[in-house]
């Protein structure tokens, strides 16, 4: 068994360590119909590492330091090819990686989603429980059915995850996949090529060997850092983006120790505007760890890229496929065929 006190956090990690915890994550990305089309005719983005920006009015400065030269003002979700990264600023600073875009100019991090433009076979089936799926290019339309005259419900972002039900061939014999909004529990649809049907072999667990007694989570709040565990050896250290702290009280993400009490591979999260902030909506959220009855979890975001300073509300963002790991982890294990499970024995987490 894991002694939590014999245990604390690294407070720093030299450079080599920094970019490979912050190195770039992906997953998958979706457009509308027209940015579909105008995509698939884009060679010059296939394959490419892409940076889509998340934030209305993010800027591109000559030098990556937010005193130089501004050279542009982005648009959100407009794509921008990213041609290197950078460390910059002072070592106090939670995020210094920036990215040069177009090799124009540089970007804070922050608020730059890494992405690629990858289209996947349709000529699929989708067995009588469903599958997951993973949204693999930039961002796509999802629709409320496939009539005419049909209603645009989101738009679903590259790494979103999301529970396949069933595969759909409309009058041109274009192929789609319908979609659960696990929230409400209605349907949308996408285009399948979109999709990425995840195979069982990344469902499968990792360390299975290890008891649930010898497998531990530790969250630093301070330095942002998570750390897992296995035999009082780590496995496993990632960047995140706990809960926001502000005078009213806000987010905070709880402090003490906790179990994964359920696991879901894709979830519609969603809170309304309150008193301490605007509110959000984001279906596919992907790889979710609740360690909390009240839905606090850890889990993938895909809204931002601000990993190393705290900005969610109460839960430990991280990269999707850092959240992958995790989910495949920890305990209890969730069979691939399923998109919700609970058990007993969840892997403990440590948040202090």
């Amino acid at each position: 068994m894991i002694n939590f006190s014999r245990h604390r956090l690294r407070q720093s990690i030299n450079r080599r360590e920094f970019l490979q915890l912050c190195g770039i994550g992906l997953a998958g990305l979706a457009l509308p119909e027209p940015a579909l089309r105008m995509i698939e005719k884009r060679s010059d983005i296939t394959n490419k590492l892409l940076g889509r920006i998340t934030l209305d009015g993010h800027k591109l400065y000559a030098e990556p330091d937010f005193n130089s030269e501004v050279l542009d003002v982005m648009a959100m979700d407009s794509l921008w090819t990213i041609t290197g990264t950078r460390i910059s600023g002072s070592e106090t600073m939670p995020n210094r990686i920036w990215y040069e875009l177009e090799g124009m100019g540089y970007a804070h991090s922050g608020r730059v989603q890494p992405v690629r433009n990858q289209f996947n076979p349709v000529d699929t089936r989708i067995p009588e429980g469903g599958r997951l799926g993973e949204v693999t290019v930039p961002y796509v339309e999802a629709y409320d059915s496939l009539e005419v005259d049909r209603v645009l419900r989101y738009r679903l972002y590259y790494a979103s995850t999301f529970w396949v039900t069933d595969r759909l061939v409309d009058e041109d014999g274009k192929v789609w996949y319908e979609l659960l909004d696990d929230k409400l529990y209605q349907s949308f649809y996408v285009p399948a090529k979109v999709i990425r049907l995840v195979p069982d072999s990344e469902l499968t667990p990792l360390s299975p060997e290890v008891s649930s007694d010898d497998k531990a989570i530790m969250v630093d709040l301070a330095s942002q850092m998570l750390t897992a565990y296995e035999h009082d050896r780590i496995v496993f250290m990632t960047r995140i983006s706990s809960g926001i702290r502000l005078p009213e009280g806000g987010f905070a993400t709880p402090r003490g120790l906790f179990h994964i009490v359920l696991k879901r591979p894709c979830r519609h999260m969603s809170n309304p505007p309150s008193e301490y902030g605007s509110g959000f909506d984001l279906p596919g959220v992907p790889w979710v760890s609740y360690f909390t009855l009240g839905g606090i979890a850890l889990h993938g975001a895909y809204w931002h890229n601000n990993y190393g300073v705290p900005s969610s509300h109460g839960c430990i963002n991280m990269a999707p496929q850092a959240a992958k790991w995790i989910y495949r982890w920890t305990l209890p294990t969730i069979p691939p065929e399923e998109y919700f499970y609970s058990g007993p024995y969840g892997t403990r987490v440590l948040i202090q």
